[in-house]
């Protein structure tokens, strides 16, 4: 829940067997029986394709640039073996930097070039857990480690390990690096002689302190420090070794930036909370912008946001607040009802829109050179996402990329090109770049597809609006089938997680719904009419949808987009209604366990994946499901939303499927509502996977996962196919 190719000729090694490896996999990881007896099943016949087929390809995460040197760098997820590779423009050929070979669920993140594109730092491996233990999907007795790494961007040199930590950042100089863990540190760099200052024991003040970023000139370092219900905004002098705070008051301050010239901090601040209060994620609220000098610590505020401007625009995943070459800050706000960016003065003024129309701007890049602004969003379609480009002045947002594609992304490389991240409906995604003006894509990696990889046969999902009871509007997209099924099909409605997510009718940017909408499209090609339901309180229709009323814990309003969705699909002269099923993870699990405990009669099987069933369990914290804020007058109301006060009337078959090592949704939750429908002898079926995470961080696992989901469905929804 709530918390972003080239062709490879190279055999895939899974530690031995390459021909077994899902076999392998499930052994390894304890997948029960339903994976281990029908897996063959499942496989494609004459004239079908696989799910592998479809994951076949490259995923390219994480793409980054290096400022004004023209170098990007990324992590190719290639069937779970995760890689860096770089490429430099003009000509862009890339070069792959380290050789891990293994599906072990080591993720590769935080990655950050250097301001000269030499050098390439990243994070390896997931965090640790409450009990200190870090990701470690595959059971390794030796456990796993969370460490920064340090590589040439030219594959110049093998990686090194720099140190234990989470995120990174280099020092201007080009001498040292940042280093965040449990505190900040600093390294220094290969062949370079560390600064005077540069300790691994860098801030040892109060708080959760997180450095956010060097002056220009390299001899200040600004951090915020989160003291629980408020915080603070730092200064430290590396050479004095002396914190000053800015503007220090009863407020939460945060995401710190300096100006051009060093002189000044700009920042973030919101209230602080009061006894008692905790975080919802349904709540809008104002948030301002200040300022502060740098020798004095004086501030003063620059901007004021409307009473319901904030919250998600400041947790939405890019950085919310900007200070620009040119001397403007360019921060995020859903003052108009709709996520955009906005570019104010640093002496205050009225904001001047950068992005805008009913539509949202999601990841976004300033050019350095003249100040223009690149974002993509899906201000061109509502259902997709292009590149815009908006002047240094607001005047005009120009669309870059084509309709009907997927542009996420953008890195803005000196005044000639932008690299993104490129798909549509049938090609996944790759690298691309093109002219800084728009232009055809140019898509570098994968520079073309495995040979086993259906592109002809893949469907264009088609895209529509459904009204519910209440008369609220949600978003779908449908797969059909081929044309070569006839007669009345079995149909299938999924719902994504989150909730704030939007399913596209292409290749998704985030991994989870990457392999999501594969899984959709292979379904598609056995015979399923497959509907991807966008409910109320998602992302990318604006803030009154994605803060629709009695949503979760507090009414589960959205199961009315849910029945909506079933009852266009029972209408359809192609379904049978009687064989519609429902799957989906996290909140879409939760949405799953609500169709089966309240509607056995419309919904014949579901496919439930770490989904929450009690919103009383999720009010005492500890995972991402804690997020709504339940105040303990709100907990009977909790449990009236929540699958586990209907399981009397569950009748339908259900496959549960969790990883034990979940940090967004407690296994717990599974435990519990597995119990309950095994005493009341329900149809149960499980998928337990020891030490996988809640987003399946092994190609194994979403193999298993995608082919007990099909076997599942073929056995409960297929018999008496037409």
């Amino acid at each position: 829940m709530t918390g972003r190719d080239r062709e490879n000729t190279r055999p895939w090694r899974l530690r031995g067997a390459v021909h077994a490896a899902v076999a392998l996999a499930i052994a390894c990881v304890g997948l029960i029986h339903a994976a281990e007896t029908h897996a063959a099943e499942t496989r494609a016949g004459p004239g079908e394709f696989d799910i592998a087929d479809l994951l076949s390809a490259p995923q390219p995460e994480q793409l980054v640039g290096a400022g004004t040197a023209p170098v990007i760098a990324w992590v190719s997820n290639e069937r779970g073996v995760r890689n860096l590779w770089s490429a430099r423009a003009p000509q862009f050929a890339p070069r792959q930097l380290t050789a891990f070979d293994e599906d072990d669920g080591q993720l590769l993140s935080a990655l950050r070039l250097s301001r000269d594109g030499r050098w390439l730092a990243y994070v390896r491996g997931g965090g640790p857990d409450a009990a200190g233990n870090n990701s470690n999907p595959t059971g390794d007795p030796d456990g796993q480690e969370q460490a920064v790494w340090l590589v040439a961007s030219d594959g110049s040199s093998k990686p090194q390990r720099i140190a234990t930590g989470r995120s990174v950042q280099f020092a201007p100089q080009g001498d040292a690096l940042i280093v965040q863990g449990r505190g900040v540190g600093c390294y220094p760099l290969p062949g370079a002689t560390a600064p005077a200052w540069c300790k691994e024991a860098l801030i040892k003040t109060r708080g959760a302190n997180a450095a956010a970023g060097f002056s220009p000139d390299g001899k200040l370092l600004a951090f915020a420090s989160n003291r629980g219900d408020h915080g603070f905004i730092g200064v430290l002098d590396l050479g004095q070794r002396e914190v000053r705070w800015l503007g220090a008051d009863f407020y939460s301050d945060s995401n710190p930036v300096f100006s051009p010239d060093g002189r000044r901090v700009a920042f973030l601040r919101t209230a602080a909370n009061r006894p008692g209060e905790q975080f919802d994620l349904t709540q809008a609220n104002p948030f301002e912008i200040w300022t502060a000098d740098v020798a004095t610590g004086l501030a003063q505020k620059v901007f004021r946001s409307g009473e319901n401007a904030g919250g998600y625009a400041q947790f939405n995943g890019a950085a919310p607040l900007l200070w620009s070459r040119d001397n403007r800050l360019i921060f995020a706000s859903e003052q108009s009802g709709w996520l955009h960016w906005y570019a104010i003065s640093p002496e205050g003024g009225e904001p001047t829109p950068l992005s805008r129309g009913e539509c949202e701007a999601e990841t976004v890049a300033v050019a350095d050179d003249d100040g223009a602004f690149v974002f993509s969003g899906n201000c061109a379609q509502i259902d997709h996402r292009q590149l815009f480009s908006v002047d240094a002045k607001g005047a005009a947002q120009t669309l870059l990329s084509a309709k009907d594609e997927i542009s996420t992304e953008p890195v803005v490389l000196g005044g000639q090109w932008i690299a993104f991240r490129h798909a549509d409906a049938r090609r996944p995604t790759a690298i691309a770049v093109m002219p800084r003006d728009g232009g055809e894509p140019r898509r570098i990696f994968p520079a073309s597809l495995p040979a086993q990889f259906p592109i002809d046969r893949l469907v264009v999902p088609k895209t529509l609006s459904l009204r519910a009871s209440d008369g609220v509007t949600s978003h779908a997209t449908v797969f059909e089938p081929p044309a070569s099924y006839k007669g009345k099909r079995a149909a299938l409605i999924y719902v994504h997680g989150g909730p704030i997510r939007q399913m596209l009718p292409g290749w998704h940017y985030s991994s989870y719904y990457y392999n999501d909408y594969a899984s959709n499209q292979w379904l598609a090609s056995r015979g399923y009419v497959v509907l991807a339901l966008n409910y109320r309180d998602g992302t990318g229709y604006g803030q009154r949808f994605r803060l629709a009323e009695k949503q979760g814990p507090r009414g589960a309003s959205e199961y009315q987009d849910v029945l909506a969705a079933q009852a266009y699909l029972a209408k359809r002269e192609d379904v049978d209604a009687r064989r519609i099923g429902i799957y989906g993870g996290s909140y879409g699990g939760f949405l799953t366990a609500s169709a089966l405990s309240r509607n056995s009669d419309l919904f014949a099987a579901g496919v439930d994946r770490h989904g929450v069933h009690d919103w009383r369990e999720s009010a005492k914290g500890g995972d991402n499901s804690g997020l709504w804020g339940l105040g303990p007058d709100e907990l009977d109301l909790a449990f009236k939303s929540s699958p586990v006060a209907f399981v009397d009337g569950w009748r339908s078959p259900v496959l549960f499927v969790h990883g034990d090592d979940d940090r967004a949704v407690k296994f717990s939750q599974s435990i519990d509502l597995v119990e309950r429908l095994r005493a009341r002898k329900a149809p149960v079926e499980t998928l337990v996977i020891p030490d996988e995470d809640h987003f399946f961080l092994r190609y194994a696992t979403w193999l298993a996962v995608h082919r007990s989901t099909m076997d599942f469905f073929r056995r409960h929804l297929q018999s008496g196919a037409d």
